[in-house]
């Protein structure tokens, strides 16, 4: 059986043994790279015939230096840091996995949500130092307006999992989706203005591109209630930091629950860790057993696809 090499570009999770017994099955070898740069990809993984990519930059300098790749199958929902101009010009794959995390990530977008909403991180820290009954700015669920922006799979776990705290209303805004489809769901389709001014909690459901970057800036955050719970599961980009650093600490909006950062790691000297009125987690919405599973598994046999020469389930440019 011919030998394939597969190589992970950066080692970020604990164990590679579900990719790897996919992988030596299908006659290929798994070898672990820790490549932070374009530079990086190019001298460890040159030689591979496929990779398995999570965060380091295949930039179009770092395809052109792929001598045989076949596919590159990239960790996760998103593929912003493959030039997929490139990635096609050489005749290479790329997939993704789309549809792994819809479960994890809109459970921990309702988390975050609840927690802001009842100050749940602060009363924690504060009762741990000796306070008890702690007041502060907290609303109930029911009767409220939640508003999506972007209404993919994620956004649409998310709806179904609100569907019985008796909310008010769902507002969603999505150029891409009809109303007829939102309507089926029980939401309605709203331009963006109408959802900033009009939800009481707002959960970002957008890939990270030209179009959405900065789509949360101080002119959106100042449609917003002032009562306002913001949301970020998906990608830093989509917030202007700056603004929203200043509509929290004028508390022009209420809080903000952050799972994704523009600059990550995030650091204990962020302004954001300065302010009781954000929580904060550290790019893990993804992170269960069961998500981790899946993921590892549909990236893996994205790869499996490719080298036996069959179309995979989640290809993301046209060959």
């Amino acid at each position: 059986m011919t030998t394939y090499t597969v190589c992970v570009s950066d080692e970020r999770h604990a164990s590679y043994e579900i990719e790897r017994k996919m992988l030596e099955s299908a006659g290929a070898e798994l070898r672990l790279c820790h490549c932070e740069t374009e530079e990086d990809l190019i001298s460890q993984c040159a030689d591979a015939d496929a990779i398995l990519l999570d965060l380091a930059p295949m930039t179009a300098t770092a395809v052109a230096g792929l001598k045989r790749c076949k596919v590159i199958s990239r960790y996760g929902v998103g593929f912003e840091n493959v030039d997929l101009d490139a990635a096609t010009a050489h005749g290479i794959q790329v997939t993704n996995v789309p549809d792994y995390c819809m479960e994890d990530v809109s459970d921990h977008a309702l988390a975050l949500m609840l927690s802001c909403l009842r100050h749940i991180p602060m009363r924690d820290r504060r009762i741990r130092e000796g306070a008890w009954n702690l007041q502060g700015t907290s609303f109930r669920l029911k009767g409220k307006t939640l508003g999506v922006i972007g209404a993919g799979r994620i956004a649409r776990a998310l709806i179904q999992k609100v569907s019985g705290f008796g909310l008010s209303e769902v507002l969603a805004y999505d150029p891409y989706v009809s109303a007829e489809d939102l309507a089926a769901l029980g939401v309605r389709k709203a331009e963006l203005d109408e959802v900033l001014s009009q939800s009481d909690i707002i959960s970002l459901h957008l890939h990270a591109n030209k179009e959405t970057e900065g789509i949360i800036n101080a002119r959106t955050l100042g449609k917003m209630k002032p009562t306002a719970i913001l949301i970020n599961v998906s990608r830093g980009p989509l917030v202007n930091d700056a603004d929203l650093l200043d509509a929290l600490e004028r508390g022009t909006i209420l809080s903000a629950g952050l799972d994704t950062h523009n600059h990550e790691p995030l650091g204990a000297d962020s302004p954001f860790c300065r302010l009781s009125n954000v929580v904060l987690t550290d790019h893990t919405a993804y992170s269960t057993m069961e998500g981790v599973e899946e993921l590892k598994t549909k990236a893996a046999q994205n790869v499996i696809d490719v080298l036996a020469g069959k179309a995979p389930r989640y290809p993301v440019n046209t060959l």
